[in-house]
């Protein structure tokens, strides 16, 4: 009896504890966007120490009693690239730099004064100055990686929380706060652009990633919209069925994607836009047994409504921005010129690159004389992960990259219901900006694409939702 009860006991202590998880990582959801992304200081640091608070409880939990665990291979890829991180962060010495990453160490030396400078200065200090240089290491700003780790482990123990929480509670929580977060900055967005004529950025600086956010986010909030219209009372047609009931929670719902979506569509922002409509298509597209072209169909009327603001405020200087693509990525000192730059970084140190959160660092050191503009990133997160990590980091990130990816294909495919499918949407628009964006170094943004693959890695694929 008393086993029974202590069984008992130790089970409400585990679901509290999966609660509180849920808890947890919707606040980091909704908050972490308000201080402009947490892009500074000390919103950053406050987001990372929320997240590994969250993976410490992850911890007890897993003492406790028995957690779903992503895949090995993803596993594998996330401990991998921290220690990858940790390696390039490490002072080696001269002998292991020189070995692994040649030009690393070339960075180190290329600065010593000439022999006679060096020797002048020995005179003075009594002593070889190169003694008095720190121990070299992979990467070329120690402090810059030492940052990016932090930021790394924060992102796999959201990853960890999140597919704990998707197994057990499922995925609709976290939805909501999605959703919740979407409306939030949609509202915050739209009413800014209303009132001052301005682009909608919510409360980033900048409409880009305000737009990224609300790309990964809309997808599951329409799917959670979707999914309580599916479940409600099947014999009220027409509008009787937004009296009461789930049909009145999912026209609340829809209201709120609408909000969100609207403010996506004021910022402008060409590549958040596409990516968008096409994860907002692609949930549709994979949610219900009905004809695929009257989902289309039902998706086109939500874009056309969400767009009423917009052509009011600036379709016209959205068609032009449009029409500007070709010549910012292909023109002198445009996009497209920084790519080869970074591709040259990575010739440079192909192996384990020039260490993650190193490349405003790295840059000026290739950049072409026609770049006039200020890049502290890539704008292409996958070629940035290249040139951070060499080879093996990108190996590294598609062996973490590889379930995440085909548990979203399986959810597109409609395998887990429309809340799994607008989570795989907003994984698909997460990937397809990053093409073009740095969304992935914007900490709220990073912890929301975090958030999604966890869930995705977490839900039990076997049955259908």
């Amino acid at each position: 009896m008393e086993r029974d009860e202590a069984t008992a006991r130790e089970a409400r202590t585990g679901l509290g504890l999966l609660l509180a998880l849920e808890i947890g990582v919707a606040a980091i959801l909704v908050l972490a966007p308000l201080p402009e992304g947490s892009v500074r200081e000390p919103a950053r640091t406050a987001l990372e120490i929320a997240s590994l608070a969250l993976g410490l409880s992850w911890i007890v939990l897993a003492a406790r009693r028995s957690v779903v665990l992503p895949p090995r291979t993803a596993l594998a890829g996330a401990l991998g690239l921290l220690l990858l991180a940790a390696a390039q962060a490490l002072p080696l010495g001269a002998g292991v730099v020189g070995a692994l990453s040649p030009r690393a160490l070339e960075v180190r030396t290329e600065p010593r004064p000439p022999a006679g400078a060096a020797a002048s200065e020995a005179r003075l200090l009594g002593r070889d100055p190169a003694t008095l240089d720190p121990l070299p290491t992979l990467s070329v700003d120690a402090g810059a990686t030492a940052s990016a780790l932090r930021t790394g482990a924060a992102l796999a123990a959201l990853l960890l929380v999140a597919a704990a929480v998707a197994a057990e509670r499922g995925p609709r929580g976290v939805a909501l706060a999605l959703l919740a977060t979407a409306a939030i900055q949609g509202l915050h967005g739209t009413l800014d652009a209303a009132g001052s004529g301005r682009l909608a950025s919510g409360t980033f600086v900048n409409k880009n990633h305000f737009a990224g956010l609300l790309a990964m986010a809309l997808p599951a909030g329409i799917g959670l919209a979707i999914s309580v219209w599916k479940g409600g009372p099947g014999e009220r047609a027409g509008l009787a069925r937004f009296v009461g009931g789930e049909g009145a929670r999912a026209l609340l719902l829809g209201l709120l994607a609408l909000v969100g979506l609207s403010g996506l569509l004021l910022s402008l922002s060409r590549a958040g836009i596409a990516v968008g409509a096409v994860g907002i298509v692609a949930t549709f597209a994979a949610s219900g047994r009905r004809r695929l072209g009257a989902r289309l169909a039902a998706a086109a009327i939500v874009l056309a409504i969400a767009a009423v603001p917009l052509a009011q405020i600036g379709a016209e200087r959205l068609a032009e921005g449009y029409a500007r693509v070709p010549e910012e990525i292909t023109g002198a000192g445009s996009r497209g010129t920084v790519w080869g730059d970074t591709l040259s970084m990575v010739a440079a140190f192909p192996a384990v690159g020039t260490g993650f959160g190193t490349f405003a660092s790295a840059y000026p050191l290739f950049r072409s004389p026609d770049v006039r503009h200020l890049f502290l990133h890539a704008h292409c997160d996958p070629l940035q992960v290249l040139s951070e990590g060499g080879v093996v980091g990108l190996a590294l990130l598609l062996l973490l990259a590889a379930p995440v990816l085909r548990r979203t294909v399986w959810g597109l495919g409609g395998a887990g219901g429309p809340v799994a499918a607008g989570m795989a949407a907003g994984i698909l628009a997460a990937v397809l900006h990053s093409l073009v964006d740095f969304n992935f170094h914007v900490p709220s943004n990073a912890a929301t694409a975090a958030v999604l693959a966890g869930t995705m890695l977490g839900l039990p694929w076997r049955a259908r939702s």
